[in-house]
């Protein structure tokens, strides 16, 4: 099957002018929301690209797209704050009737929980504190002995409410697309370095790895640990909600893990398939647009 139509990315402001005929005339139609990787993950903004961007379909497609950088899970189900996600979705005469949506979800909440730091004064965020004190990690070979097995429960019974929030507002009283499929993907496993995305922008891992002491050689084994236990987490998405109730979450998990090749671990810069720490290079971008493109089916 040939994939020769360029995914048609759109904005809320789009709709009211002439480029939001794309999205009546096109013959798949998403709602995509998310985080840098389907918005922009560097400064300025054209150094970069997306995931979003370089998606081919085999058929014409156009997502309405309400990602920006640096947003969390916990904000996009925030329906008073994501005011046009929830009447795109589920406002009734507002809402518009979807074949999917595509979302690039969980990175940013997951970054913060590396990023908190044992001293943290609020008690939410301290219960979902991933890294281990350095004083009590465990003696042993594996690195899972840096993280907290308190905190790893507390973070996925969030991300699991977080879905179970966004299925229901799918399902719910104004929504035109009930049980439509949420393509959520992985994401791949950067090497922590000292690469920023801007000035004060960055680094996240290598300065969480190095403010909990741990050694450099067990950054890229941990965090490929971290990213292979979010894929097995999401593999198990559906029948977690089901548990919880939900007739069919209907969650679809697209599997990025080795689509890129890691950036050297004293690289400060752009270098291959990675733009700075975290974010990948518009080489990166095309690859995963390929991965995910694949994994877009409706059977």
């Amino acid at each position: 099957m040939a994939f020769e139509h360029p995914l048609a990315v759109l904005q809320p402001g789009d709709l009211n002018r002439d480029r939001g005929d794309l999205l009546n005339s096109s013959t798949w139609r998403f709602l995509a929301q998310g985080d840098s990787w389907f918005s922009i993950g560097q400064l300025p903004p054209w150094a970069t690209s997306n995931i979003l961007y370089n998606i081919r379909l085999p058929d014409s497609a156009a997502a309405v797209s309400l990602a920006s950088p640096g947003k969390t899970f916990a904000q996009m189900i925030d329906w008073e704050w994501e005011v046009k996600f929830a009447t795109y979705l589920a406002g009734g005469n507002l809402a518009y009737q979807w074949d999917a949506i595509l979302l690039s979800a969980g990175g940013n909440d997951l970054f913060d929980a590396i990023l908190t730091m044992p001293n943290v004064a609020d008690p939410a965020k301290a219960a979902l504190r991933l890294l281990q004190d350095p004083g009590l990690v465990p003696v042993g070979t594996s690195v899972s002995r840096y993280l907290r097995p308190a905190g790893w429960q507390a973070f996925f019974a969030a991300i699991e409410g977080y879905f179970t929030t966004l299925v229901l507002k799918r399902d719910g009283t104004g929504s035109r697309s009930p049980g439509i499929p949420i393509f959520v993907h992985t994401y791949d496993c950067p090497q922590p370095r000292q690469a920023q995305a801007g000035p004060g922008v960055g680094p996240w891992l290598s300065r969480a790895y190095t403010s909990y002491q741990i050694p450099e050689g067990d950054w890229l084994p941990l965090t490929t640990y971290i990213i292979q236990q979010w894929a097995q987490f999401l593999g198990g998405i559906n029948a977690a909600l089901v548990a919880r109730g939900i007739a069919n979450p209907n969650i679809r998990p697209v599997n990025l893990i080795g689509t890129l090749n890691p950036a050297p671990v004293d690289s400060t810069g752009p270098v291959g398939d990675w733009e700075n720490e975290i974010h990948p290079s518009p080489q990166g971008y095309a690859k995963l647009g390929i991965a995910l493109e694949k994994q877009i089916t409706f059977a």
